[in-house]
């Protein structure tokens, strides 16, 4: 197999890759040496290789001596997460060496940043398939983190909601109740946060809401407060659109709140005082604001 081949075979399998992989795919050891050889690849552990422009978080995983899972591959699936600073990878349960995800001395999770999930099976690929990934979000992380990246992945088709029951089998018995909060409908994280923080309240809402004349509204609250969530990427381009949309709903008689990423993200308690004592006002019920 031509040098160039074995970077490109593993670029297919995701950047990192076992010899086992890589001679299912076709490619020889000798075809690896060769490549290794010319830097066309290189070597992170023994027996595992990588090309350039592997995922970092793949290749540290993988150097450590586990698999990818949890958030760490939530987020390279490309899911909607809240910032996790830790790197989660699984383990087989009797292992007992682990190296630091540089390269250099053995790991301290502390010290590393690491979270070690330990499991029954071996490891064999570098990450976790999207569906083992979310169960151990469920089993490690807060559950508003687990549900951001779920809602994220029904929503955007990566996992199906007929998936959900196979999901709940790979979950603690613990928590396989938070599976049923899930909401496919939900657009962003901010949507699922401020979704469960109302709920957590006891009140009742809707995601992504089509209002006659304006379009979809991102939340709404019992039948007269809009809550509508600028994300991360939100920009003056968009300004007098989002205006025009405020009017016409003020128009029909809702009261719209809009809400920033980081009032979300960094002001949740500030975000759910407000929007709590609007509904003891009862402004969600169109009474007098």
């Amino acid at each position: 197999m031509p040098i160039a081949l074995v970077s490109q075979v593993l670029a297919s399998l995701g950047g990192v890759a076992h010899y086992s992989g890589l001679e299912r795919a076709g490619v020889s050891r000798s075809a690896v040496a060769a490549a290794l050889r010319r830097g066309e690849v290189f070597r992170v552990r023994n027996g595992w290789f990588a090309c350039a422009g592997a995922p970092a978080e793949l290749v540290r995983a993988v150097r450590v001596g586990g698999t990818l899972t949890g958030a760490s591959a939530a987020a390279l699936y490309g899911l909607w997460t809240i910032a996790d600073p830790l790197l989660h990878l699984r383990v087989r349960s009797s292992t007992s060496r682990l190296s630091a995800p540089s390269g250099g001395g053995r790991l301290v999770p502390g010290r590393h940043g690491v979270c070690v999930h330990y499991r029954s099976e071996r490891v064999s690929i570098a990450a976790d398939p999207l569906l083992r990934a979310l169960a151990e979000m469920f089993n490690c992380s807060d559950e508003v983190s687990a549900l951001v990246a779920l809602d994220s992945a029904l929503n955007s088709g990566k996992l199906g909601v007929w998936q959900l029951p196979e999901l709940k089998a790979l979950i603690l018995s613990t928590r396989r109740a938070s599976v049923d909060k899930a909401d496919a409908g939900s657009q962003s994280g901010l949507e699922t946060i401020v979704r469960l923080l109302m709920r957590s309240h006891g009140v009742r809402l809707r995601s992504q809401v089509q209002i006659a004349g304006v379009g979809r509204v991102d939340l709404l609250i019992g039948d007269r407060l809009v809550v509508e969530l600028d994300g991360r990427g939100f920009h003056a381009g968009r300004f007098e659109e989002d205006r025009e949309r405020d009017w016409e709903l003020i128009q029909r008689g809702y009261l719209v709140v809009r809400v920033s990423y980081a009032m979300v993200m960094h002001q949740r308690e500030r975000v759910e005082a407000g929007l709590l004592a609007l509904v003891r006002r009862g402004v969600h019920r169109g009474q007098v604001w």
